[in-house]
């Protein structure tokens, strides 16, 4: 869905006839996501903004949005940036620009798996790299614990190897990280957003994705891709990216219940997710998509240069040295 200023705005800044002001709510969230109301992710969004509203004594109202209604990523944390009641659930790619480092999170290959990245987010290293984003941009995370699940490839001919994706149009994400893993896997990189994936495979303005299986089902491009590739590439971590103006201007005890219900959610939600990956691959095999187990060391020795090309080995390094404590 194309952005919308006016409802935005509406949202944003007309208190007086908000929804908001009727249920007489000190503080109030817009939260967006780009993933869809079937998504593990957004059913724990749900049991956050239901948490948050019973311990704040409704002093606090959190609306969702879901499937990017509200607006493009980029376009939101703007406004967050500049004080605006909003919320997104984005990755460490959306917010490189600030932190460079947090690109570490999305690149190719660096996370063995959900634990690895979960141990990692907990260091004070990544506490680290969390302090600096308030500062360098005016955003601030309640937590980064939400884990969408490993990301694997959705084509319409079966992938083994990088030579395989040679020619192949891959939708990206519109970050230096994105398209370099997609180079580094063999493919052509497409930068286009979310909700416009299923139509642009329709179309052939791309040929094949790369996304999390509950992604993968909830836009339902099983419908339209033959091949389920299971890399496992990145697995995707993201946060719950709030103003830190509007942060502040809470009291502790309000930022306190966000940051903890944020936390606990997004922990029960990453379970949720795990369990829901094989049930939701086993559910498009049975649709007539092959989903394939392949030998990923080639297109992880393909890939092992994009830390170093972007800058990051050293927050390579400091991935791997806690990784393995």
């Amino acid at each position: 869905m194309k952005f919308k200023p006016s409802l935005l705005k509406t949202l944003l800044f007309t208190v007086s006839i908000s929804s908001f002001s009727a249920m007489a709510a000190d503080y109030s969230l817009n939260l967006s996501t780009s993933l869809s109301p079937d998504d593990p992710i957004y059913k724990g969004l749900q049991s956050f903004k239901k948490e948050v509203e019973k311990r704040s004594d409704k002093k606090i109202r959190i609306k969702l949005f879901s499937s990017g209604q509200l607006g493009a990523d980029n376009e939101l944390l703007q406004h967050a940036q500049s004080g605006s009641n909003v919320g997104i659930i984005v990755d460490g790619a959306r917010l490189a620009s600030f932190v460079p480092e947090l690109s570490i999170l999305p690149a190719p290959f660096v996370f063995p798996d959900y634990a690895a990245q979960k141990k990692f987010i907990q260091s004070d290293v990544f506490r680290s790299w969390e302090d600096r984003l308030g500062g360098a941009s005016g955003l601030v995370p309640l937590s980064f614990n939400w884990y969408q699940g490993g990301r694997m490839l959705v084509t319409k001919k079966p992938i083994h190897t990088p030579a395989d994706l040679h020619g192949v149009k891959v939708r990206a994400l519109e970050a230096p990280v994105t398209i370099e893993t997609i180079k580094c896997m063999g493919g052509e990189p497409v930068p286009l957003s979310w909700s416009e994936i299923y139509s642009s495979i329709q179309t052939g303005i791309v040929d094949a994705a790369e996304a999390q299986p509950t992604a993968v089902y909830g836009s339902k491009l099983y419908e339209i891709t033959k091949n389920i590739t299971k890399t496992n590439h990145i697995h995707l971590m993201t946060g719950i990216i709030v103003s830190k103006k509007w942060m502040d201007s809470l009291p502790e005890d309000l930022q306190k219940i966000l940051q903890e219900e944020s936390e606990k959610q997004g922990n029960l939600a990453s379970e949720e997710t795990l369990k829901k990956e094989q049930e939701l691959l086993g559910v498009m095999a049975k649709s007539g998509v092959s989903v394939d187990e392949v030998d990923v060391t080639p297109f992880k020795q393909a890939c092992a240069s994009v830390p170093e090309k972007l800058g990051l080995k050293d927050a390579y390094d400091q991935v791997q040295k806690v990784i393995a404590e």
